[in-house]
């Protein structure tokens, strides 16, 4: 078997950019905060219950997503004043540290310090739930995504809002972020659009999005070198069995691969072991370091093929296209 045919029809089994700039850095000649509260379904009416009462609550959770709004948009304004006016005069804020801070003007000052030492960042509320335990009550589970500086790094993190209406206004009682229990999918959701990187001949794409009900990220990949494509699919999802998050490749033509991801500071971990057609066994570790939200490099270290060593990989720099 040429090298050629190897980097091609074996290095891609790596999956996805983690399948395509493995093999893009062979050249051709080788021989990435789960929330402590579960996940309620919004409350729906009933077939028996009155249209005027579901009606009514239609209009309430719509003033709910207007406040949570009005939240995301004083954050990114930095406006301490009039993000802390979202709250109830005694209202609270409890961090995922336990921290906690209690009334209006704690909140102000919490946020006046945050925003001065972050201008830069912006906030978003995914909303996952909406109900209502009352009448003048409701209860949001969802998601924060900040945004952290000029560079826009992706943190997300569990949530839940406490909503008291006062006055027809609904304002937040209590909202709390909860720590994570270890690596969540969601801290690889950075990753969802179109990223490509090109090399000599060789061109390589890859699309990752959410499945429907976002328990996995699938993505496709594409590798095209002198006039030949190579294609395949990959999910990442977390492994039942570990409790880790956890990678699974399959290449067109047969060959399979996996890998759990693991994450030390910026840098996440794949250590990557696959099965060609053939019964080749492939392995490497490879580091994948974001640069800012549209830019990250590869590398591939600890190389092996089918128990032969290989030599260590300079890192290769991928590139988001944007609008896609």
């Amino acid at each position: 078997m040429s090298s050629q045919q190897v980097s091609v029809s074996r290095m891609v089994l790596f999956g996805g950019f983690i399948v395509a700039m493995c093999w893009l850095a062979f050249g051709g000649n080788r021989p990435t905060n789960a929330g402590q509260l579960p996940i309620l379904p919004a409350t729906q009416p009933t077939a028996a219950a009155p249209a005027a009462a579901a009606d009514e609550r239609q209009a309430d959770k719509a003033a709910v997503q207007k406040a949570l709004e009005g939240f995301s948009t004083g954050f990114k304004k930095g406006d301490a004043k009039a993000v802390a006016g979202l709250w109830t005069t005694e209202g609270e804020y409890v961090s995922d540290d336990g921290t906690k801070f209690s009334g209006r003007a704690a909140l102000e000052k919490a946020y006046t310090e945050f925003f001065a030492k972050n201008p830069d960042n912006s906030m978003e509320v995914e909303v996952e739930s909406i109900r209502f335990p009352s009448r003048d009550n409701a209860v949001v589970e969802g998601l924060f995504k900040l945004h952290k500086g000029k560079k826009k790094e992706l943190v997300v993190s569990k949530c839940s809002f406490l909503y008291a209406r006062e006055d027809g206004k609904w304002l937040i009682a209590i909202a709390r972020e909860w720590p994570s229990d270890g690596l969540s999918l969601r801290d690889l959701e950075w990753l969802i659009g179109t990223w490509e990187s090109k090399k000599d001949a060789v061109s390589v794409s890859t699309k990752y999005e959410w499945t429907t009900n976002k328990s996995f990220i699938q993505c496709q990949f594409t590798i095209t070198n002198d006039g030949k494509t190579f294609t395949g699919m990959q999910r990442i999802g977390k492994d039942p069995s570990t409790g880790l998050l956890h990678v699974w490749t399959f290449e067109d033509n047969g060959g399979i691969g996996d890998t759990d991801i693991t994450r030390d500071g910026k840098k996440w971990i794949y250590a990557a072991r696959a099965l060609t057609t053939d019964g080749e066994v492939v392995t490497s570790t490879n580091i994948m370091t974001p640069i800012d939200n549209d830019s990250f490099l590869w590398q591939a270290v600890e190389r092996t093929f089918d128990g032969e060593d290989l030599p260590d990989l300079p890192p290769i720099k991928v590139t988001r296209v944007k609008g896609k």
